[in-house]
């Protein structure tokens, strides 16, 4: 029986690719494709770790929103802060409480024995310089052009984004399973 050849809508080069292929592709795609817990992590780092300075800023530094408006030294400046923090984490940890929570972790791209390690200082610096340009000028688009869904600032930075399974998550599921255990048994 001749394999019946699809056309590649992926941005690999190739013309065709067999049935088999095409539900690896997908099986891979759907594995690290992390858009949704990006997106979960970056809104989590900016209740978490950003309005807790711009609060400070606006109510207890400054009299309220319309000088915090009209002062761009104090909007850049809390920026400038987030910034530092985001670059402290992943410099550590290689993962920001928003990450944390995603279950995914930024990774340098050159690993040693398969270990995921955190990046580089110079890594991580460059990593979050490319990731504001990207925010300012809209080119986070650049994540829906490319198949293996990378980002320009994980290109640049020559980083990754993995998952990392949160212990504290796993432990949670645990215990609430040998609750569900212990109350079947009553």
């Amino acid at each position: 029986m001749k394999k019946k050849k699809y056309k590649n809508k992926f941005l690999d080069g190739s013309k065709y690719i067999n049935n088999m292929q095409k539900n690896q592709i997908t099986t891979i795609n759907e594995k690290y494709n992390f858009l949704f817990p990006r997106l979960k992590a970056f809104i989590t780092d900016m209740f978490l770790l950003n309005m807790p300075i711009l609060y400070i800023t606006t109510y207890l530094l400054l009299d309220g929103k319309d000088d915090f408006l009209h002062n761009q030294f104090a909007i850049s400046l809390c920026e400038t802060l987030y910034c530092f923090i985001l670059f402290l984490f992943f410099v550590t940890k290689g993962q920001t409480p928003g990450f944390r929570y995603a279950e995914i972790m930024l990774c340098s791209n050159v690993d040693i024995n398969n270990q995921q390690r955190p990046p580089k200082a110079m890594q991580t610096l460059i990593f979050i310089l490319v990731w504001l340009i990207e925010l300012s000028f809209f080119l986070w688009i650049f994540l829906f052009i490319r198949k293996d869904k990378k980002t320009l600032h994980e290109l640049i930075s020559n980083t990754k984004i993995v998952y990392k399974a949160n212990p504290a998550k796993q432990k949670y599921e645990e215990g609430k399973k040998l609750y569900d255990k212990y109350k079947d048994n009553k």
